[in-house]
C-alpha cells in the first residue's frame, strides 16, 4: 500500500489538535523528536487506498529558531521532507496566519491549506473568497470546521489527489526589494552548487537574516566559512541602504504582501449589530479579573479533584474488589501445593501491583477535566491570573503552562520550559517543576485522604497542590534572589477565544495521557513489585514482610531519621521505594500492612502525621524519570543533585513542621 507523509503545522489556538485528532482518530502514536526529549504524536488515515501517515509539527507562529518549537517543526520539513504539510489557518484571523504560510511556501514545500473555523469567521461577518486564495498562492485550500469533523473527508481527497498527480503546485516567489533580491540571488547559487537538496533560496534569506542554527548547518560544508562571510557582508549592504536589518525589511514587505492579499480575499458582511461586548468577553472580565481571577482557579481545582474523588470511587471500589478476591482465591487455591508460588501472586502482583490498579480511574477523570478545561480555553485564563504572581517572584510568564503541565506529568512539563528563551528563566522553571504534584502522587494524595479526611478529601488534596505551588513560588524566589539575579525577559501571551468543546479530542488526549500511566504501572510498577515481594520476603525463614525481612532491616536503617516524624520503617521502605515512581508508595505499604492496610495505617498515623506525609510524597525527591529529565534539560549533575538535596531537605523541615503543629494542637 502506497504511504504519503504529512505534517500538520498551524499557529496557536488554530485548532491543529482538533483537526490532527479529527484526521486520526485514536490511530496516534507517541514518542520523542529525534535527538530532543519533546513529545512527537504521529497518526494514520488510510484513504482511498492510500495510507496517510500525519505528523502533528508543534504550534508555531514562524519558522525562525528563537524556540525549541520552532526549531523542531522547521528540522522535520528540512530533514524529513514530508510529502506535503497541511496548514492550519483560522479564516477570521488571516493576517497573522499567513505569515507561517508564506515562509512554507518560501521553503518549497507542498503545501495544502485547511481554512479552519469558517463558522466562527462567518459569525464575525468575515467572507473568505478560498477559491482566488487559492489562485493568488498556487495551492489547494480546504475549508474546514475541525470540532464538527467538516471539511475531513475533503481534505483528505486533496491529499490522495496530490499524491496521485491530480493537483498542480504552483511555484511560489516572494518578490523582495531590489538590493535583498540580489543578494539572495547571488548566495542562492553558491548555495546550490554545494547541495541541489537544499531550499536555496530560504537558506539564503535565513543567512542575510543571520539566523544561528542555519550558519551552524552550512557552516559544516567545505566553503560553508565563505559563504556565511558573503552572506555577513551583503547584510551589511543591506542595512546601510535601508537603515534597517535585513530582518525587519523582509518582515515588512511579507506583510505588505499578506495585506494586499487579504484585501482581494476577504470581505466584511454587514451583520445583525452586536452589543459592543459579547459573551467570551464578559466571562474574561470575571475569570481573569485581578482580583476573582485567582480564587475562580482554585474554585475549579477543586471541583475538579471533587469530580475526580467521587465520579471515579464506584470503579476504584470495583477494580479494588476484583484484586481483593482474586488474591484470596489464589491463597486458597495454592497455599497448601506451592506457598512461594501463592505469595509470589497473591501479595507481590494482585495485592501489590493491584493497590496501585484501583488508582487508575482516578488518573482517568484527572486527566478527562484537565482535556476538557483546555479544549474551551480555560487553561490559558488560568495561566494569564498565575501570570501576575510568577512575575512577582521572578519567574517568566512562559513558566506558568509548564508548571500547569505539571499536573499531569513533571517530565513534559520540565521538557516544555524549553520554550522560554532566557537560560536563567528556563532553569529557574525546571528546578522548580519538580514541587508541583503530578498524576503519580494523587493515588497516594487520594489513598491517605480517604482514610483520614473522608468527606473532606477534595478540600486536602486541593491544599496539596496549592501548598505544591507556594512552595514552587518561594522556592524561584530564592533562587532569583540568591543565584540568577538578572531581570525577567518579557512576554506577551494570546487568550484563545472560548470553544464548544470536542469530545473527540478530549476523550483523545485523556487517553493519550491516561494510558501513559498504564504503560508505566505495567512495567515500573510491576518490576517494583516483583522486587518488594523478593525482599519482603527473604530471608524464606522471616515472616513475609516482618520485621526479620529484608525490607524491614533496609527500613530499619533509616527509621531513626523519620521517628521524629512519626513514621516506623514501613513507612520509610514505601518512601525510599517512591524514589522509582510515587505509585509505588502504595504498592510497597500494601505489600508490608496487607490486604487491609487503609486500617493498620488509620491506627498508625494521627491525622497530622498523615497530612504530613502527604507533604512528604508531595515536596520529597522527585521519580527516576524527572531526576533524568532535569539532567538533558540542564545538561549538568550540578542542578541535578541540587534538586535532589533541597528537596529533600525541605520535604523533610514541611513534614516535621506539619508534624510539630498537629502535636501543639493536640496537646
Amino acid at each position: 500500500m502506497r504511504e504519503v507523509r504529512v505534517g500538520v503545522i498551524g499557529n496557536p489556538n488554530v485548532g491543529k489538535s482538533t483537526l490532527f485528532n479529527a484526521l486520526t482518530g485514536a490511530k496516534q502514536y507517541i514518542g520523542n523528536w529525534p535527538g530532543v526529549t519533546v513529545e512527537k504524536k504521529e497518526g494514520e488515515k488510510i484513504w482511498r487506498g492510500i495510507k496517510i501517515r500525519f505528523v502533528d509539527l508543534p504550534g508555531t507562529y514562524g519558522l525562525g529558531a528563537a524556540s525549541i518549537d520552532e526549531k523542531i517543526a522547521r528540522d522535520c520539513i528540512l530533514t524529513e521532507k514530508p510529502d506535503y504539510i497541511i496548514d492550519i489557518i483560522d479564516a477570521s484571523n488571516m493576517e497573522r496566519n499567513l505569515y507561517l504560510t508564506l515562509e512554507l511556501l518560501e521553503m518549497g514545500v507542498k503545501v495544502i491549506i485547511s481554512l479552519n473555523m469558517i463558522d466562527i469567521a462567518t459569525s464575525k461577518g468575515i467572507k473568505v473568497d478560498y477559491k482566488k486564495l487559492s489562485e493568488l498562492l498556487g495551492v489547494p485550500i480546504v475549508p474546514t470546521v475541525a470540532i464538527r469533523g467538516d471539511g475531513i473527508d475533503k481534505l483528505c481527497d486533496a491529499i490522495v489527489d496530490a499524491a496521485n498527480g491530480n493537483i498542480v503546485f504552483k511555484r511560489f516567489k516572494m518578490e523582495y526589494p531590489k538590493e535583498i533580491e540580489e543578494a539572495i540571488r547571488e548566495l542562492s547559487n553558491i548555495i546550490a552548487k554545494i547541495d541541489p537538496q537544499l531550499p536555496a533560496r530560504w537558506i539564503a534569506l535565513k543567512l542575510l537574516t543571520d539566523d544561528e542554527d542555519i550558519k551552524n548547518k552550512i557552516a559544516k560544508y567545505s566553503n560553508g566559512a565563505s559563504i556565511i562571510a558573503k552572506a555577513e557582508e551583503l547584510a551589511k549592504k543591506i542595512r546601510n541602504t535601508y537603515g534597517e536589518s535585513v530582518e525587519v525589511v523582509i518582515a515588512e514587505t511579507r506583510y505588505q504582501l499578506i495585506g494586499k492579499i487579504v484585501e482581494k480575499v476577504v470581505r466584511m458582511e454587514a451583520i445583525e449589530a452586536k452589543p459592543e461586548i459579547d459573551i467570551s468577553d464578559l466571562i474574561d472580565r470575571v475569570v481573569t479579573h485581578k482580583v476573582l481571577g485567582l480564587p475562580i482557579f482554585i474554585s475549579i481545582l477543586w471541583a475538579m479533584f471533587l469530580f475526580t474523588f467521587n465520579v471515579a470511587q464506584p470503579l476504584a471500589d470495583l477494580i479494588d474488589i476484583i484484586f481483593s478476591q482474586s488474591a484470596e482465591y489464589v491463597h486458597a487455591t495454592l497455599d497448601e501445593t506451592n506457598p512461594v508460588l501463592a505469595s509470589f501472586i497473591a501479595d507481590g502482583i494482585l495485592t501489590g501491583f493491584g493497590s496501585v490498579l484501583v488508582f487508575v480511574p482516578n488518573i482517568f477523570f484527572l486527566f478527562l477535566a484537565m482535556a476538557f478545561l483546555e479544549d474551551i480555553g480555560y487553561m490559558a485564563r488560568a495561566a494569564f491570573n498565575m501570570d501576575r504572581i510568577m512575575r512577582k517572584v521572578g519567574l517568566h510568564g512562559k513558566s506558568v503552562i509548564p508548571l500547569i503541565l505539571g499536573m499531569g506529568c513533571n517530565v513534559p512539563a520540565i521538557m516544555g520550559a524549553r520554550t522560554i528563551e532566557s537560560e536563567e528563566d528556563r532553569l529557574i522553571t525546571v528546578l522548580v517543576d519538580p514541587l508541583i504534584p503530578c498524576s503519580a502522587r494523587l493515588p497516594v494524595f487520594i489513598m491517605l485522604a480517604a482514610i483520614f479526611f473522608e468527606r473532606y478529601a477534595a478540600t486536602v488534596i486541593l491544599s496539596m497542590y496549592l501548598l505544591g505551588f507556594a512552595l514552587a513560588v518561594i522556592i524561584a524566589l530564592v533562587l532569583r534572589k540568591i543565584v540568577f539575579k538578572g531581570k525577567v525577559s518579557p512576554f506577551v501571551m494570546e487568550l484563545p477565544p472560548y470553544r464548544m468543546p470536542s469530545w473527540r479530542t478530549i476523550y483523545i488526549h485523556m487517553w493519550n495521557r491516561g494510558s501513559k500511566f498504564l504503560k508505566k504501572a505495567g512495567w515500573i510498577i510491576f518490576s517494583a513489585s516483583v522486587v518488594l515481594w523478593f525482599l519482603a520476603y527473604m530471608p524464606p525463614e522471616a515472616e513475609f514482610g516482618g520485621a526479620g525481612s529484608w525490607l524491614a532491616q533496609m527500613g530499619k536503617v533509616f527509621e531513626p531519621i523519620f521517628l521524629p516524624l512519626g513514621y516506623n520503617w514501613q513507612i520509610v521502605v514505601a518512601l525510599i521505594f517512591g524514589f522509582v515512581a510515587k505509585e509505588v508508595v502504595i504498592d510497597a505499604l500494601a505489600l508490608l500492612m496487607g490486604d487491609n492496610y487503609e486500617a493498620v495505617l488509620a491506627e498508625m498515623l494521627t491525622p497530622f502525621q498523615a497530612y504530613s506525609l502527604m507533604a512528604f510524597v508531595l515536596i520529597y525527591v522527585p521519580c527516576l524519570a524527572t531526576l533524568a529529565t532535569i539532567k538533558g534539560e540542564t545538561g549538568s549533575w550540578k542542578w541535578t543533585i541540587f534538586t535532589l538535596v533541597y528537596e529533600m531537605v525541605l520535604a523533610y523541615l514541611v513534614a516535621l513542621l506539619i508534624t510539630c503543629i498537629g502535636s501543639f494542637l493536640v496537646w
